[in-house]
C-alpha cells in the first residue's frame, strides 16, 4: 500500500464587518478542506500541521474573510503540501474531487482513506483551533504530536524517537520536538467527542457546487 495519510481541515467561522452603529453584516464561511498524501509520515506530518497551523492563526484567524476569498483557500492547500523544515514540497489529491468523480459523490468514502501514517484533524471556529493525530478516523483517541510520533514511528528497533538513528539525524529531532512545543502552543488537542462530531458532521453541502 506504500505511504498513506490525510489531512483534513474544518472551518466554521463568522466576519463582522461594519459597527454597531452602522449596520453591522455577519458573513458565516464554512467548509472542509480534504487532502490524501503519500510519503507524509512521522516528523514530516509534524512539521506540516505546525506550519498549517500556523498559517490558519497568523492569516486566517487575524482576517476572517480569507475564508471566503478562493485563493487564500488554495494557497493553505499548498501550505499542506509544503514541509518548510525539509524544504520541499509533496503533491496532495483533493479528497472531495475524487469522491465526486470516481465515488458517485458517496461521502462514505471522506475519512475512509487507504492510510497507514495517519490522519491530521484540524478545526477552526470562532473560538480558536483545535487539532488531533488519529491512527484511523473510527480507532483509537486523539493523539497530539508526542503520542503521534510515538505511534508512528517507535518500535523494537527504535523505541525511542527522540534519539537519532540511521534516517533521522539530531537536527530533525530538536525540529521535530520545537514543531510539537509550537502546535501546542497555537491549537487545542480535541477530545473524542469533538473528533466524533467531526467525523459525523453533515459534508453534503461540499458537493452541491
Amino acid at each position: 500500500m506504500g505511504q498513506r495519510s490525510q489531512i483534513y481541515i474544518r472551518y466554521n467561522v463568522n466576519y463582522v464587518s461594519g459597527s454597531a452603529t452602522a449596520n453591522p453584516k455577519t458573513r458565516n464561511y464554512k467548509g472542509l478542506i480534504a487532502r490524501r498524501f503519500g510519503w507524509n509520515y512521522g516528523e514530516r506530518m509534524i512539521s506540516r500541521a505546525r506550519y498549517v497551523i500556523e498559517e490558519i492563526q497568523d492569516e486566517f484567524m487575524k482576517y476572517k474573510w480569507n475564508f471566503g476569498e478562493k485563493e487564500k483557500l488554495e494557497k493553505l492547500k499548498r501550505f499542506c503540501e509544503t514541509n518548510f523544515d525539509m524544504k520541499d514540497i509533496i503533491f496532495s489529491s483533493d479528497i472531495v474531487k475524487e469522491i465526486e468523480d470516481y465515488f458517485d459523490g458517496d461521502l462514505q468514502y471522506l475519512f475512509n482513506q487507504d492510510n497507514n501514517d495517519g490522519q491530521l484533524f484540524i478545526d477552526v471556529t470562532d473560538n480558536g483551533i483545535k487539532y488531533c493525530f488519529m491512527s484511523f478516523f473510527n480507532e483509537g483517541e486523539p493523539m497530539n504530536g508526542e503520542h503521534y510520533m510515538k505511534w508512528n514511528c517507535e518500535n523494537e528497533q527504535r523505541p525511542d524517537w527522540h534519539k537519532p538513528y540511521e534516517h533521522i539525524d539530531e537536527e530533525t529531532i530538536k525540529y521535530t520536538e520545537n514543531n510539537i512545543k509550537e502546535i501546542n502552543n497555537m491549537a487545542t488537542l480535541m477530545t473524542m467527542d469533538e473528533i466524533e462530531a467531526f467525523i459525523e458532521d453533515d459534508y453534503s453541502y461540499l458537493l452541491m457546487s
